[in-house]
């Protein structure tokens, strides 16, 4: 077996063996492949090659200007992790830990926890603490920014002394674009603790990722506000994803409830459905952002309507809020070749419309045909007010695209949407977790 600082054999490691191999690095400086699990043992070789010290008894700090500083750039992550955050801490009850937020460059940005772990004699490393490999070697908050997915570090498989004493895990955290927007950590001083708020943070972090994702989009409602016509499609947008955004929350508040008292089976069910709101977040927010936006794209093969029951599953919260019942009429398989941004405008728009002339107690009857002389595909919303609530008949709200001939490739596929990389529970590929 190999003794060097590069080591490669994997091999499960324990908290005695780990704090073996730390001791003889420190009197040798070198790495002990045989007694730590194989991603520790890359996360220990990259502190050697970066530099690290082993023998640091706490983290380094930004100054008070530097961190104010960051602190305002990264408002708006601070903002949408918090009400996670509180809810992961109360989930830990009295147990003695700290749910950190973390940059991409894993400084703490933020921090909770009980009273001891943030203000005794053996706090938790405070806002401003520069955690990243480079300068604590393995950590629960600088790893998982390292390997791009979960990770847990326990106890002397920290590479500094200091941190011994703690059991780390952590998931970075991506923004509405995929790129990593910072980091979600817990610290706890008894490992079976952080096993309990596993599944939790992984939530906590997915529901994080959807608030940016929603956060980008009222910047992208932002911008189209001064568009004449769009007053009600926005009202209807905003209302739709903040329903949504609540559900989501108030399920992981219950989840972290039912764990406070030991119920974890049912927490872990509740967690679970959460999750799976989450995941409608992220589709419903991504759609909606295609929709208030004002930009065009390329004209490709469409599934028109494919496309049109998507919008109507959007637009069944609000259909029932103006109690206007929708009913799907024929549905022609038509494919046709249009920008999907400007398409999907013009579809809500007219669905809009067409609620509006319904009228409370009515109906929108929508059809999806293939116009074979004007070779289109057209898709018709027909507003049917309940009897005596209009003098005169609506006429349909129609938009047509041209539409693709027999054996032309088509894609029916109309939003592709990122994949989390597991649900809670369900183990990573890059997962350092013992």
């Amino acid at each position: 077996m190999p003794t060097h600082p590069f080591g490669t054999r994997e091999r499960a490691s324990s908290p005695e063996s780990a704090r073996q191999a730390w001791a003889r690095y420190v009197s040798t400086g070198l790495i002990d492949g045989s007694l730590l699990r194989e991603p520790m043992l890359r996360a220990w070789e990259r502190a050697h090659e970066l530099g690290a010290n082993p023998k640091a008894a706490k983290a380094e700090r930004l100054s008070e200007r530097d961190f104010e500083r960051l602190v305002e750039q990264q408002q708006a992550l601070i903002t949408a992790a918090r009400p996670y955050m509180e809810v992961l801490s109360g989930a830990a009850g009295f147990e003695r830990h700290a749910v950190y937020l973390g940059d991409p460059n894993a400084v703490a940005l933020s921090l909770l926890g009980d009273e001891e772990s943030l203000h005794g004699p053996e706090r938790v490393p405070g806002p401003g603490s520069l955690l990243s490999e480079e300068v604590c070697g393995s950590t629960g908050l600088g790893t998982p920014l390292v390997t791009g997915g979960y990770f847990e570090v326990v106890g002397p498989e920290h590479f500094i002394s200091g941190f011994h004493i703690y059991t780390g895990q952590g998931i970075p955290i991506r923004d509405a674009e995929g790129k990593v927007a910072g980091v979600l950590t817990t610290a706890v001083w008894r490992p079976e603790v952080s096993r309990r708020l596993r599944d939790m943070l992984l939530c906590a972090a997915h529901g994080i990722e959807a608030e940016l994702l929603l956060c980008q989009l009222e910047r992208d409602i932002r911008k189209v506000m001064a568009a004449p016509g769009d007053e009600q499609a926005l009202r209807v947008l905003r209302e739709d994803v903040e329903r949504l955004r609540e559900s989501s929350l108030e399920g992981f508040r219950m989840a972290a409830r039912q764990a406070t008292v030991s119920r974890f089976e049912y927490a872990l069910r509740l967690l679970r459905l959460a999750e799976e709101t989450v995941q409608h977040i992220r589709h419903r927010a991504l759609v909606w952002r295609t929709l208030a936006s004002l930009e065009e794209g390329q004209r490709r093969p469409l599934a028109l309507s494919e496309l049109v029951r998507e919008l109507l599953g959007l637009l069944r919260e609000e259909a029932l809020r103006q109690r206007v019942e929708l009913v799907l009429g024929e549905q022609e398989p038509v494919h046709v070749e249009a920008d999907v941004h400007v398409l999907s405008r013009q579809l809500l728009h007219a669905a809009l419309r067409a609620l509006a002339l319904a009228g409370p107690g009515g109906a929108v009857r929508i059809d999806v045909r293939l116009e074979r002389h004007l070779a289109v595909g057209k898709a018709t919303f027909l507003p049917l007010p309940a009897p005596g609530q209009a003098q005169v008949a609506p006429l349909p709200r129609s938009v047509t695209s041209p539409a693709l001939g027999p054996g032309e490739e088509r894609e029916p596929l109309l939003w592709h949407l990122p994949t989390l990389e597991t649900a809670p529970g369900e183990g990573r590929a890059a997962s350092g977790s013992v």
